[in-house]
């Protein structure tokens, strides 16, 4: 919604893969690169939780110049990674390209871990990836979705609780042909 131009070339992907007589599924997923880089950028973007789950070093170990003890805490800062501009050029400005390669091939990025890292990263990655893809392609194939006239101007700055999450905002859901 905050980015129609976007939105319309995930429109022009969907249109040309899946058609507009039946609803995408997991098998077009390896064609629709530009729509997967969305959905990864969006989650780079909007990292739900700011750190990850705390581990322990199993030995003593060095990073960098630094030396960890073993029996250190370590704590993943899953915000600092997601928004490091020497990861991720421009971190503030949403650019679903950054994910795909100069021939238009998705990239998957070892820096973007939004289910944390390690052997306690979130069990249920697997099961939210998929329900991310079904959900948002679904709903962009159904719907162009955007901002209401006469309504207060989209922010992207999110409310931070226990976990991240959007501020209020209307939307506008508009049936596509």
């Amino acid at each position: 919604m905050a980015f129609p131009k976007i939105q319309d070339r995930i429109h022009q992907e969907l249109d040309a893969v899946v058609g507009r007589n039946r609803l995408p599924r997991l098998a077009d997923e390896k064609d629709l690169p530009y729509t997967c880089a969305t959905l990864l950028e969006a989650q780079r973007m909007g990292s739900v939780v700011a750190f990850g789950s705390p581990h322990v070093c199993g030995e003593d170990t060095t990073l960098g110049p630094y030396a960890i003890p073993k029996g250190t805490v370590v704590v993943a800062n899953l915000w600092a990674i997601h928004y490091d501009p020497d990861l991720w050029p421009n971190p503030d400005e949403f650019n679903p390209e950054r994910f795909l390669d100069e021939d238009g091939v998705l990239q998957k990025n070892e820096e973007l871990i939004p289910f944390s890292t390690g052997l306690r990263m979130c069990p249920g990655e697997h099961l939210a990836k998929m329900e991310l893809y079904i959900f948002f392609t679904h709903l962009l194939h159904q719907f162009t979705i955007k901002k209401p006239a006469n309504t207060p101007p989209l922010s992207l700055k999110g409310l931070n609780y226990f976990a991240h999450r959007p501020g209020p905002f209307l939307a506008e859901f508009v049936t596509r042909d």
